[in-house]
């Protein structure tokens, strides 16, 4: 069996945790990069037969409305 005396026993301790807290705040870092959104006028779009408003990945003019699935047209904003 190892023997650890209470010096060495602490330094192992805080050891763990600070390689715990390192590897959450990298692995939060990667997640929130991966999953950003940006928003943007020309990506909102908004439907006039059913009033259902969406965003869409591309910057695309012409869409279809995931409800009702009619074409939507971006307006350009001023």
């Amino acid at each position: 069996m190892i023997e650890l005396d209470q010096r060495n026993m602490i330094l192992l301790y805080m050891t763990v945790w600070l390689a715990i807290i390192v590897i959450l705040w990298v692995r939060e870092i990667l997640r929130v990069r991966k999953f950003n959104w940006e928003l943007s006028n020309s990506k909102l779009f908004h439907c006039t037969n059913c009033h259902h408003t969406f965003l869409t990945k591309d910057g695309a003019n012409l869409t279809r409305c995931p409800d009702c699935n009619s074409i939507c047209i971006a307006k350009r904003r001023s």
